[in-house]
Parts: structure tokens; C-alpha cells; sequence
């Protein structure tokens, strides 16, 4: 099992892709536009799991662990292994039968169930959803704290099928993330007492050490649309309209690679199909995926797109310049007609784009406004 940190960069940005898992993407306040600092990748630290059984946790004979960043405590069985990190802490059963990890990012700002979700994303979509893990959702909720929990299963090359959760939350500006995984076949069994070893964990020191970066000037919103007029949405001043047609419009910012486009289409039977929207996005994926290298995406999922429900997928693929590409498109219905949008980063800096592209989804509206800006791009 290898893990990756999400990427930031020195401009926030927006919204995160890859585990739609267990109905996320709830509507949320917006987040406030901050500037957090570019985020080091550090190097993965392998790990392979081997089944057994009689998995068992000796809980009378714990040892406390402080992480050397004083971030956070916890505590293993005497015998386990500790793989330190820098950005956390692995501890490995001895006979290498389940693992129970623990890791740590300063987001430089507090986040909101949404971005929680969406660095959940990100996260998992990294670190266990590839071609051979035949990735799986179990469930997932959000626990009255704010903590996002997850369970999936995978297949690990040397383990075979196995169940992993994730408990992710925020302290302060600090994101942990506990991970504890057992063979599938032994998590009913053992899955407790790992989830009872991982409540050990207690943050520590989340006091920020990234600077507090406020912008020199706050973006200017202003309402793009179509030339038809018939929707709209907010993009910010440090973007360019890259394309306006009659039912289009496409937005982006050069320096980034970030894009975020809308569109009016005809769709069969869109106006009585209730799958229309999940049958849209679902196409868009298709297409998309034979234009591109190594598209990977979740199921569909409601999704609310102003006044109704539509459906989103969450996707992640490399380009033609060898780029991992993280999106969402975002599709619904109004008046009988088909609406997408689609929008896309660098996979490395998805976390940050949330700056930009909440507000922008989240201001997308049916109704026709008459404010709209239309200039040729």
C-alpha cells in the first residue's frame, strides 16, 4: 500500500474528484478565498500485507507514540513496527496481517464538509483506485464532529482482497487522516479492535506553520453565461473566457490549466426520464475516456444543480502531455433541456482550485440573467 499527500499550490482552486463515494457533495457555505502554500509530495512508503488469522489486539499492552512534529499521539502494540514519515506514522502488525496508519497536512485554512469530502477524494483516488485494485465503496457518513468515515475494499497485490477506513477530520488548519486496513476475510472479526486502536489517536499541536497569505486584492465576481442568456454563473477576474457560443461558455485560467465550461444541449426524453442527468454525465464520461489515457471514474450520484436534482461523476485521467487531469461534470435538467458542466485542474493543484470552483458551480442558475457578460474571447 503506497500513500501520496493531494497536491496544493500557491492559489486555492476547486472542486475535487474521485470518491463520490457514499453520497457526498452536499451543498455547503462557500469557502473564503485564501492562498495557502504549495504542498511537498513526499516520497511513498510501501507496504504489504500478508492474511493470517487470530488477528488480535493487545490493548494491555499498548505504547504511547508522539509524532516528532508534536502534531499528534497515538498508541500500537509493543510489537508492532512504526514506518515514521514525516507527514505521519505507520505501524504494521509483526506478521504483516492488518496496518494502522496515520497521516497529517496543514490545509492553511478551515475547510467545509464539502472540501472535506472532496480531500477525501483526492486522497483515496491516489492511493487506491487503479486498474488492478478493483476499487469498492462500502459506506460512508459524517459523524456529528464534522469527521468524514469511509470503508472500502480493494485487492492488494499481495494480500488479496481487503477492507480498509478512513477517518478524516480537521483540527484547527491541520487535516489528519487514520487509516487502518485487515484482510477482508478477517475484518468482521478484527475491524473493531483496529477502529478501537485508531480512537487512541489524539491530536496534538495544530497550531498553523504555513504564513497566512491574504490576497492583495479579492477577485471580482462577475455573472457569465451563454449568448442565450438562459444560465449563468460567477467566474472571477483572474480567468479568461476562452469560448462563447449561443448555448456554451467556457472559462479558464492560462497559468493553471483550470477550466470550467457549461452548456445547453438536447437530450432524449430529458424532460419525463428521471436517469436523463445520470445517463448525460455518464455518456460525457464515455466519450471522454476515448480520448484520453487511463480514465478512471465512480458511478454517478445526485447531485443538486440550483432548484433540482441532477447527477455528477467524479473522474481522473492523463493527458495528451502525460498530465494526471482531475474533474466532476455535473449535469441536469430544466425546461426539458440537458445542462452539463465540466470542470477540470492538474490533479495536483484539484485541492486548491475549491476557491474558484465552489462559488462558480454553486452560483450556476436556470434562470436567465440579466446582467450576463457577453464578449467575444
Amino acid at each position: 500500500m503506497s500513500y501520496q499527500h493531494s497536491g496544493k499550490f500557491t492559489h486555492h482552486v476547486g472542486q475535487a474528484l474521485l470518491f463520490v463515494i457514499f453520497g457526498m457533495l452536499q451543498a455547503c457555505s462557500s469557502p473564503a478565498v485564501d492562498s495557502p502554500p504549495a504542498m511537498v509530495t513526499p516520497s511513498p512508503v510501501s507496504v504489504t500485507i500478508t492474511p493470517s488469522s487470530a488477528l488480535r489486539v493487545d490493548f494491555d499492552a499498548l505504547q504511547p507514540y508522539i509524532h516528532p512534529s508534536q502534531r499528534f499521539s497515538a498508541e500500537y502494540p509493543a510489537d508492532w513496527e512504526v514506518v515514521e514519515r514525516s507527514d505521519g506514522v505507520i505501524f504494521l502488525e509483526p506478521n504483516n496481517r492488518a496496518g494502522y496508519s496515520v497521516f497529517f497536512e496543514d490545509a492553511g485554512q478551515i475547510y467545509t464538509e464539502e472540501d472535506l469530502n472532496h480531500y477525501l477524494v483526492t486522497f483515496v483516488a491516489r492511493n487506491f483506485f487503479d486498474e488492478t485494485a478493483d476499487f469498492h465503496p462500502i459506506s460512508q457518513t459524517t459523524e456529528p464532529d464534522g469527521a468524514v468515515v469511509a470503508q472500502f475494499s480493494t485487492i492488494d497485490p499481495n494480500l488479496g482482497p481487503t477492507t480498509s477506513e478512513l477517518r478524516l477530520f480537521q483540527t484547527d488548519t491541520i487535516i489528519f487522516i487514520v487509516h487502518v486496513s485487515a484482510p477482508e476475510e478477517n475484518w468482521a472479526a478484527y475491524g473493531g479492535q483496529l477502529q478501537a486502536l485508531a480512537n487512541k489517536f489524539t491530536p496534538l499541536d495544530t497550531d498553523s506553520d504555513l504564513a497566512t497569505v491574504q490576497p492583495t486584492t479579492e477577485p471580482e465576481w462577475t455573472l457569465i453565461g451563454p449568448k442565450s442568456q438562459e444560465f449563468g454563473f460567477v467566474y472571477a477576474n483572474d480567468w479568461d473566457i476562452l469560448e462563447q457560443q449561443e448555448n456554451s461558455i467556457a472559462v479558464g485560467h492560462k497559468d493553471t490549466g483550470m477550466m470550467f465550461t457549461a452548456s445547453k444541449f438536447s437530450w432524449p426524453n430529458a424532460a419525463i426520464d428521471p436517469q436523463a442527468a445520470e445517463k448525460a454525465a455518464t455518456e460525457h464520461i464515455e466519450t471522454l475516456s476515448k480520448t484520453v489515457e487511463n480514465m478512471q471514474s465512480l458511478p454517478p450520484k445526485p447531485f443538486p444543480v440550483a432548484d433540482v436534482t441532477g447527477a455528477t461523476i467524479d473522474f481522473l485521467y492523463t493527458d495528451d502531455q502525460g498530465r494526471d487531469i482531475a474533474g466532476s461534470v455535473i449535469t441536469a435538467v430544466n425546461k426539458g433541456q440537458m445542462h452539463k458542466i465540466v470542470f477540470t485542474a492538474p490533479a495536483d493543484i484539484y485541492e486548491a482550485a475549491l476557491v474558484w470552483f465552489n462559488p462558480m458551480q454553486r452560483s450556476f442558475t436556470f434562470l436567465a440573467p440579466d446582467k450576463i457578460e457577453t464578449k467575444e474571447p
